[in-house]
């Protein structure tokens, strides 16, 4: 089998003429439109089988389709070879190639491996992995905020580029990044190990970042290989995790082909858990100023009122359902917005519940069902099970019922895949009011991980199949 390479070429490079050049089982060729070069290939001949791409079909509502890419180790061989001919070539031309975002293409080099051959080329797109479904609601406010101090533009540009790197697999840049946020904001110009630790360890927001994040890559360690995270313990002080990232960065901020220990550009999967901890330890500061920004009340109303003015409104309706005889409540509620997605729904369910709760009337509210007022359309429906119909309107146990399971389908890219974590729940009686308390804190477990989480459907359960509760959104809601 044959394997290409293929690097994007992003500046303008002009090449008269090109013709494939052979050297052992690697090939060198162009890819022009006229005389302007576009892409810079390198194929590897004589590729056993065994790293062709495969496709496992998904058996129906078991499992989803799979598809196994198997070409990583020679994009770095070819990323290596484009480097070394890039250094040769730069003092007579500049070749800008695009190492972060490569074509796979797979070749069969024989009848027999034709079969084998299922998928014929793939490329890799690192934007991607930066998206997060925002709706306009955000993006719009952030434009209506009040200016910000441009020193934290500039540390979060050092934030942002951290992030395009660690997506494009530069897991050395994107920690140098991530730290140049740190040093920015908190350093104070200081580049002595003693003095930035010193430093650091003052800042309290930093610190509690730094800590929850290392509880949380901790735990995911010991479950699963996968988030296998060996650059901090549990027993270190918190001046002594931030002295391991500073020690850290000084390794990968120098470069010296005299030392033994220096790191190798070819090999940045090494230091991806340690750019994926501090980016999160960063992430968690910005998302924080994010937020503040997005949700001041001055700014939300500001769009709010360009909304309404210019007809970009949603009127919905909720209907709650008692188990008392006593008037339901029917809220009519408005959002800035026309576009009805799943965090739209999510926020108008929360947004009744505490209307429900502010009434008086959670303690025995058991369903509540929104509709769009200009389409008549479902929008969700939120339900408990029917143990809340019972006479003790509760679920008992014999034993003591030491957690609640959310299990969530949340929707990345056009595909819906499920999550499951765990609530803890004391005692062996669990009533209508806790479950809608549980229901918030399983929600704002979800957003405080990630708030542009798009929940589609949700369930809490009482061991593997007692439903307790369900939520879904319409057929309407897309996204």
């Amino acid at each position: 089998m044959r394997i290409t390479v293929a690097f994007d070429v992003k500046n303008h490079v002009n090449v008269m003429e090109s013709w494939p050049l052979k050297r052992g089982d690697r090939t060198f060729f162009l890819e022009r439109e006229g005389d302007t070069l576009k892409k810079v290939c390198i194929s590897f001949s004589n590729v056993g089988i065994e790293y062709a791409p495969s496709l496992v079909p998904g058996d129906g509502d078991k499992s989803a389709a799979h598809i196994t890419i198997n070409g990583g180790i020679f994009a770095s061989m070819a990323r290596q070879s484009a480097m070394n001919w890039q250094a040769v070539l730069s003092g007579l031309q500049i070749v800008d190639l695009d190492f972060d975002n490569y074509e796979l293409i797979f070749a069969a080099e024989s009848l027999e491996e034709e079969p084998r051959v299922q998928i014929r080329s793939f490329k890799t797109d690192s934007s991607k992995s930066l998206n997060s479904p925002c709706d306009y609601e955000q993006i719009g406010r952030a434009f209506l905020t009040n200016l910000i101090p441009d020193e934290r533009i500039e540390s979060t540009s050092h934030f942002r580029e951290g992030r395009i790197a660690s997506g494009a697999g530069r897991y050395v840049d994107a920690y140098n990044n991530m730290f140049l946020f740190l040093e920015t904001r908190y350093c104070d110009g200081k580049t002595k190990t003693d003095q930035q630790v010193e430093l650091l360890s003052k800042e309290r927001l930093f610190c509690d970042a730094l800590e929850s994040t290392s509880t949380e890559f901790l735990k995911r360690s010991k479950t699963s290989s996968r988030d296998k995270f060996e650059l901090l313990t549990a027993d270190q002080s918190t001046r002594e995790k931030i002295k391991v990232l500073v020690l850290l960065r000084g390794k990968l901020r120098h470069h010296s082909l005299k030392s033994p220990h220096r790191w190798d550009p070819n090999k940045q999967e090494e230091y991806e858990s340690a750019a994926r901890f501090i980016g999160a330890v960063v992430g968690d500061i910005v998302l924080k100023e994010s937020l503040g920004d997005i949700y001041e009340p001055t700014t939300m109303e500001r769009f709010r009122q360009l909304a309404v003015s210019n007809g970009y409104e949603s009127k919905i309706t909720v209907k709650t359902h008692r188990l008392e005889t006593r008037p339901t409540i029917a809220l009519d509620m408005s959002y800035p917005t026309t576009l009805l997605s799943s965090s739209l729904c999510l926020a108008v369910a929360m947004h009744a519940l505490e209307e429900c709760d502010r009434q008086g009337q959670l303690a025995d509210t058991v369903k509540l069902k929104a509709t769009d007022s200009r389409s008549d359309l479902e929008l969700f429906t939120l339900e408990l099970g029917v143990w809340a119909y019972t006479k003790d309107r509760a679920v008992e146990s014999s034993g003591p019922l030491t957690a609640i399971r959310c299990s969530f389908e949340h929707e990345i890219e056009g595909l819906v895949t499920r999550n499951e974590f765990s609530v803890p729940l004391p005692g062996n009686r669990i009533s209508i009011l806790e479950v809608w308390r549980r229901l918030k804190a399983s929600i704002d477990h979800i957003q405080n991980r990630n708030p542009t989480t798009r929940i589609m459907a949700l369930r809490l359960l009482l061991g593997s199949s007692n439903t307790i509760l369900t939520y879904r959104v319409g057929v309407q809601v897309k996204h």
